[in-house]
C-alpha cells in the first residue's frame, strides 16, 4: 500500500484535513507532507498511519524480482533500445553502481549484470509458472507462443544455446499471459517446482522484449538481457554466463 493510499484511508474513515491526520496518527505535519511528496516513510509511521484509518501492517520478506533492475542494468551498459524506461529505473541504476562498487576484484559491467540478474530473477517472479519436460522441444515453444497472440521471448537455455554457451539450465519463456501459455503446453509439460523444473513461464515487462531479435522463427531476448536472466537463474546458468561475458568484453 502507498502512503497516499494509507492517508486516503484515514480520510475516508472519517474527513480529516492533513493537520487531522497528522494528530489522529501521532506523525507530525511536516512528515506527513514529506511522505505525501514522495518521501520514503519509517515502517513506524507507515504503521501509525494505517492504525489511524483501522488497518494494520502485514510485512514479509518475499525473494526479490525487479524488473526494472534488469531494465536499469541493461542502460548503465548503454543499451539504448530500453531508453523509454530509464527513469522509471533510476533508483536501480543507483543501486546497481553501489552494488558493483562494492565488489572487489570483480570487473564492473561483470558485476552490474550479476547484481541486475539476482534482482530481477524470473524464479521468483510473481505468477510465473514452472513447468516439467523437454524445453528443448523448441519448435513446442514457439507454437504455444505464436497461439497465444500476445508477445513472446525465449531466454534462460534457449537463447545461451543460441549465443554457443553451453548449459544445464531450464528455458525462460517471457510471456504477457503465462497462464495462457501453460493451458496452451499442457499436452507437453507437468507442472514442476521451484527448485525443479525444465521450463520458467514468466509474465514480461515490455523493457524485456526490448532490443530482442529473432532466429528463423524463434523470438528470443537481446544477449544482454539473457546473460542478466541466466545470472538471475543462479548455478551452472550463471557461471557460464558471466563467464562468456568475462571472455567476449
Amino acid at each position: 500500500m502507498r502512503i497516499e493510499e494509507v492517508v486516503g484511508a484515514v480520510r475516508e474513515a472519517a474527513p480529516l484535513s492533513v493537520s487531522s491526520v497528522a494528530q489522529r496518527s501521532g506523525v507530525s505535519r511536516p512528515t506527513l507532507y514529506r511522505l505525501l511528496n514522495g518521501a520514503v516513510p519509517r515502517t513506524d509511521d507507515l504503521r501509525e498511519l494505517a492504525i489511524a484509518a483501522g488497518f494494520d501492517i502485514d510485512a514479509s520478506l518475499v525473494p526479490l524480482s525487479d524488473p526494472l533492475a534488469a531494465a536499469a542494468a541493461r542502460t548503465i551498459l548503454g543499451d539504448r533500445s530500453v531508453d523509454e524506461w530509464a527513469e522509471t529505473s533510476a533508483e536501480w541504476r543507483d543501486r546497481l553502481e553501489r552494488f558493483a562498487a562494492g565488489t572487489a576484484g570483480v570487473d564492473r559491467e561483470v558485476a552490474i549484470i550479476d547484481e541486475a540478474g539476482r534482482a530481477s530473477s524470473p524464479t521468483h517472479r510473481p505468477d510465473a509458472v514452472h513447468l516439467r519436460g523437454d524445453h528443448r522441444r523448441v519448435d513446442r515453444l514457439v507454437s504455444a507462443g505464436r497461439s497465444s497472440q500476445g508477445r513472446w521471448a525465449l531466454s534462460g537455455w534457449a537463447a545461451l544455446d543460441a549465443l554457443g554457451i553451453e548449459v544445464d539450465a531450464p528455458t525462460i519463456l517471457w510471456v504477457e499471459d503465462a497462464r495462457k501459455i501453460a493451458q496452451l503446453l499442457g499436452d507437453s509439460f507437468r507442472p514442476g517446482r521451484v527448485e525443479r523444473c525444465d521450463l520458467i513461464v514468466v509474465p514480461a515487462h515490455p523493457s524485456v522484449f526490448a532490443g530482442g531479435g529473432a532466429i528463423e522463427d524463434v523470438e528470443l531476448v537481446s544477449p544482454l538481457q539473457a546473460h542478466i536472466d541466466a545470472a538471475g537463474l543462479g548455478d551452472d546458468a550463471r557461471d557460464q554466463a558471466l563467464a562468456h561475458l568475462g571472455r567476449t568484453r
